[in-house]
């Protein structure tokens, strides 16, 4: 398949997708290969990111150690 029929597929698939969150991802997903678009963050986004915030500046982290003993023991159940 050539770019042209490529994008042809795109463009069928994209016109029949009517979710909009669904829609909303694809675009996100097309400007972030682009160089000369910002990355755009929803509100649940940037609220995950203060929470996080707050818990590493209250110490309530995980050394990567730490992460891949507790994924060792959940696997071995």
């Amino acid at each position: 398949m050539n770019a042209a029929e490529l994008k042809l597929n795109l463009i069928t698939k994209i016109t029949s997708i009517s979710d909009k969150k669904k829609l909303t991802e694809l675009l996100q997903l097309i400007n972030f290969q682009s160089d000369a678009s910002e990355f755009i963050t929803s509100n649940d986004e940037k609220q995950a990111i203060s929470e996080a915030k707050i818990q590493i500046e209250k110490g309530d982290t995980y050394t990567n150690s730490q992460v891949q003993e507790e994924v060792l023991k959940w696997i071995k159940k």
